[in-house]
C-alpha cells in the first residue's frame, strides 16, 4: 500500500461569537481538512486547526506522504519535527487503515476500553448571534449569571450533558462567583462543574476564589490554568486543595517534568491535534498515569471529523477520568455526512465501522472551502496565535472589553 496524494483543504464555517479572556471569537472560524489517498483510491481523512502555520507545514510535508507506506510512520514523525502536521497526517492514516482493514481506529490503537466517551457542556459567555435563526444552540447574549443559567439548561436539555464546564476570567470574579452559584443550585452537586479563567486571575485571586467556592453548595470538579504560568500554577498549588488542569503549560512532552517539581498541576488535557496524534496521546495517557496525573481533553472549534478523531483515542486511553471538552455542540456547520455526531446523555457511543466512522460531505467541503477563500476567518494553532487573532476579532469593540496582559484580575 502506497499513499498517492496528500490534499489540504482549509475551510471557514460558521462559530458563535464566544467569549473568552482574550476577547472574541468572529463569527467565521478556520479549519483545515486533510485527505489521503491511495493508489487504490482506498482515502482516510483528518481535521486540524485553519491558520498559515499549519496550512504551510502540511503542504510542506507533501514530499514525504506522497509515496509513503501508511504503516510507516515513524519515520515521518521524526523527519517532520513539527508534532501538529504529524498528528494530523497520521489521524488521516488511521481512517484510511482503518477502512483497508474493515477496522475502526480504535482497534488500531490498541482496543476502546469504555463503550462511549462522556463530554462536557461547554457554556461561555457571548455576544448575540447576528443570525440567531442559524445558530446551533443559545443564540442569545450571555453576559451574566442569570442568562448563563439559562444556556445550560439548553446544554443539558439537548445533549444531557452531567458535567459543566465554564469559560471563566471573561467577567468580574465576583460576577463568576455569582454564576458559580447560580449553576449549582440550578443543577445541585450531582453536576461537577470545572472553571477555566485561561490564566486571567492572580495567585491572589484564585486563592480567595477557591476559599469561597468552598463555602457554596457548588461540587467543583477542577480549576483550569487559573493563572498565568507553570511558576504560578506551583505557588497556587501551595494553598488551593481543588486539582488544577492545564492545557495552555503542558502541552509537549517536554513541559511535564518541569509540571511535576514543583508540583504544578493534577490533571492534563490531551488533544489529539498536537499531543502527537492519536498515537501521542496513547503515550500522553501512559505518562500521566506514570505520575499519578489525571487525563481529560481540551477540545477547540472543531466540526465531526475531528469529533469522531477525539472519541476513539478516547475511548482507547485508560487513564482519562474526565469528561472531555467538546466545542461542538455550538457548531452549526459540518464537512460530515448525514446528521450531526449526536450526544445520548452527554456521551458518545464508540463507533465500530471502519476507520473513524465518517465520510466526507463533498458538497459541504467545497462550500466551505469557498468561503474559507472569499473571507478572513478566524485562525489559530497555539495560544500566541489565539490571542493574536482575537485581539484582530475585537477591533471594532473598546479596548476597555478585553485585555491582552494576564493575569486581568
Amino acid at each position: 500500500m502506497q499513499i498517492r496524494d496528500l490534499e489540504v483543504i482549509p475551510v471557514a464555517h460558521r462559530e458563535p461569537p464566544l467569549r473568552n479572556s482574550w476577547g472574541a471569537h468572529s463569527e467565521l472560524a478556520a479549519r483545515t481538512i486533510v485527505r489521503l489517498t491511495t493508489a487504490d483510491g482506498t482515502t482516510g481523512v483528518a481535521e486540524t486547526y485553519g491558520d498559515s502555520q499549519v496550512i504551510n507545514g502540511l503542504n510542506s510535508a507533501r514530499d514525504l506522504v506522497e509515496g509513503m507506506n501508511p504503516y510507516e510512520r515513524q519515520p515521518l514523525r521524526l523527519k517532520l519535527q513539527d508534532e501538529m502536521v504529524f498528528g494530523a497526517i497520521e489521524t488521516a492514516i488511521y481512517d484510511l487503515l482503518g477502512k483497508a482493514t474493515g477496522q475502526p481506529v480504535h482497534a488500531m490503537l490498541g482496543g476502546k476500553v469504555r463503550d462511549a466517551v462522556e463530554y462536557s457542556a461547554y457554556l461561555f459567555y457571548k455576544y448575540a448571534d447576528s443570525d440567531p435563526s442559524s445558530a446551533a444552540i443559545a443564540p442569545q447574549e450571555v453576559l451574566s449569571p442569570e442568562t448563563m443559567v439559562e444556556a445550560a439548561r439548553e446544554f443539558v436539555d439537548e445533549h444531557g450533558f452531567e458535567v459543566l464546564k465554564l469559560k471563566a476570567g471573561v467577567l468580574e470574579p465576583e460576577a463568576e462567583l455569582r454564576t458559580v452559584e447560580l449553576l449549582a443550585e440550578e443543577f445541585g452537586r450531582r453536576k461537577p462543574i470545572r472553571i477555566d479563567p485561561n490564566g486571567a486571575w492572580s495567585v491572589e485571586t484564585t486563592i480567595d476564589i477557591a476559599k469561597r467556592l468552598r463555602e457554596m453548595p457548588a461540587r467543583i470538579q477542577f480549576l483550569e490554568d487559573p493563572v498565568p504560568s507553570m511558576h504560578a500554577h506551583a505557588k497556587l498549588k501551595r494553598h488551593v486543595d481543588y486539582p488544577i488542569a492545564t492545557n495552555m503549560f503542558v502541552t509537549e512532552f517536554d513541559d511535564v517534568a518541569p509540571a511535576m517539581d514543583p508540583p504544578a498541576v493534577d490533571v492534563i488535557l490531551s488533544d489529539h491535534h498536537y499531543w502527537g496524534g492519536l498515537s501521542g496521546n496513547l503515550e500522553l495517557d501512559t505518562v500521566a498515569r506514570t505520575f499519578d496525573l489525571g487525563v481529560g481533553m481540551h477540545s477547540n472549534s472543531h466540526l465531526g471529523v475531528s469529533m469522531a478523531a477525539m472519541t476513539h483515542v478516547a475511548a482507547a486511553m485508560p487513564t482519562v477520568r474526565y469528561a472531555c471538552d467538546t466545542h461542538y455542540p455550538w457548531m452549526a456547520d459540518d464537512v460530515i455526512q448525514d446528521e450531526p455526531i449526536a450526544f445520548e446523555d452527554g456521551r458518545i457511543p464508540v463507533p465500530d465501522d471502519p476507520g473513524l466512522g465518517v465520510e466526507i460531505d463533498d458538497d459541504e467541503l467545497d462550500r466551505m472551502h469557498e468561503q474559507y477563500e472569499r473571507s478572513d476567518a478566524l485562525g489559530y494553532s497555539t495560544v500566541d496565535s489565539m490571542a493574536a487573532a482575537y485581539a484582530d476579532a475585537m477591533a471594532d469593540a473598546s479596548t476597555e472589553e478585553w485585555l491582552p496582559n494576564k493575569p486581568i484580575w
